[in-house]
């Protein structure tokens, strides 16, 4: 999952307007949870993905 996820970001990247990388970062009792995603405009709208 973690190569389509890395082939599909590469794909999208140059099609996007400010594009961003975001790590949703949590911190509980069973220990520590990163989600990333990666954010961008193409075509006028927000685009966000995540895995």
């Amino acid at each position: 999952m973690r190569k389509h996820f890395c082939a599909m970001l590469l794909l999208a990247l140059p099609a996007c307007e400010d594009p961003t990388l975001n790590l949703g970062a949590s911190i509980s009792s069973s220990g520590v949870s990163v989600v990333p995603s990666v954010s961008g405009r193409a075509g006028g709208m927000t685009v966000a993905v995540s895995p």
